[in-house]
């Protein structure tokens, strides 16, 4: 099972990397953040808006988001950028030194983000938070860092998918068990497809050493404790989105009102988590029963203080029955 200690906070090594095909993809789906964060949402981000981009990697989508007028920011728990640019998994090119002082170093060890109070409007991540050890403290830094009115939104997978990504292999919350990849890896070897079942084994092992998946109700659980508002919002994602290829059975869903209903039965294996995280609310709740000061309070009125004044005589004379 997954612990919450995270495996980033020991020594990384060096990693073999693979042919980026996937800078479109990552932008693409910074992009649908913004657009959903703002269209969907409501969320209000004027040009110069500051955002963070939660887990950034190399920077791709701050070099994207500041061409467009925006304030970004990335942060990761390895410095992909520099130093552990031989630790980053796909192959590239440092970015350039604008984008690269823009880059941050979060410590695994306390997850504390480098960044003052109130600092941004909006933070996003993709396919991050699966990675993610210690969730309270993570979320308790997210909304520290947001401003009043600002919002964070992440999309990443959960044990509920049918698919686990990092290994391909089905049914996430057993991809833990060395005895599931260990059998998964025999029948693929039995098939022809895999020539070293062991190295299989032993290479899925690492991956899934890095994944975590708690349950939504942790995660609700959990920010509680953090001092967060959390809401999972997967269905109107997919509905703002249009649906894709699943779009013409949408419209004609629609026609039934069943679209919606739909979604979240097929969503619960097919779709990835989108989780908004905010400041929680602050209600207003007395601290004392005593008469507010004249001229304060609901009782600013004469009439309403007589009332106030009558009925503390009625409850005084009843106190005093029962002392008889």
């Amino acid at each position: 099972m997954p612990t919450t200690c995270s495996p980033y906070a020991g020594e990384m090594p060096a990693r073999d990397k693979i042919v980026d095909i996937y800078t479109d993809g990552y932008l693409q789906a910074t992009e649908r953040q913004l657009r959903f964060a703002t269209a969907g949402l409501g969320l209000r981000l004027s040009p110069g808006a500051t955002i963070l981009d939660f887990g950034c990697g190399i920077g791709s989508s701050v070099r994207a988001l500041r061409a467009q007028g925006y304030d970004a920011y990335g942060v990761d728990v390895l410095e992909y950028w520099d130093r552990d640019f031989d630790k980053y998994w796909l192959i590239g090119d440092k970015p350039p030194a604008e984008v690269a002082d823009r880059l941050k170093l979060a410590d695994p060890a306390n997850y504390r983000l480098p960044f003052e109070d109130d600092t941004f409007d909006f933070c996003f991540s993709d396919q991050v938070f699966e990675h993610i050890f210690d969730y309270k403290t993570t979320m308790s830094e997210i909304v520290r860092v947001l401003k009043p009115g600002g919002l964070s939104l992440h999309n990443f997978p959960g044990p509920n998918n049918f698919m686990e990504g990092h290994v391909n292999l089905p049914f996430p919350w057993l991809c833990f068990s060395r005895s599931y990849l260990t059998l998964c890896a025999w029948i693929s070897a039995i098939r022809g497809n895999e020539p070293d079942w062991r190295a299989r084994v032993r290479s899925n092992t690492e991956i899934m050493r890095f994944n975590n998946y708690p349950t939504k109700a942790k995660l609700r659980r959990i920010a509680r404790s953090a001092g967060a508002d959390i809401s999972f919002v997967e269905t109107e994602a997919f509905l703002f989105r249009g649906g894709g290829r699943a779009a013409p059975m949408l419209r004609w869903l629609r026609t039934i009102k069943l679209d919606r209903l739909a979604v979240q039965i097929a969503g619960t294996v097919m779709l990835q988590r989108y989780m908004i995280v905010k400041p929680r609310r602050q209600s207003m709740q007395p601290t004392s029963t005593s008469l507010p000061e004249r001229g304060h309070g609901p009782w600013t009125d004469s009439r309403s203080l007589r009332i106030w004044q009558e009925l503390a005589v009625v409850c005084c004379h009843r106190g005093r029955r029962k002392h008889l």
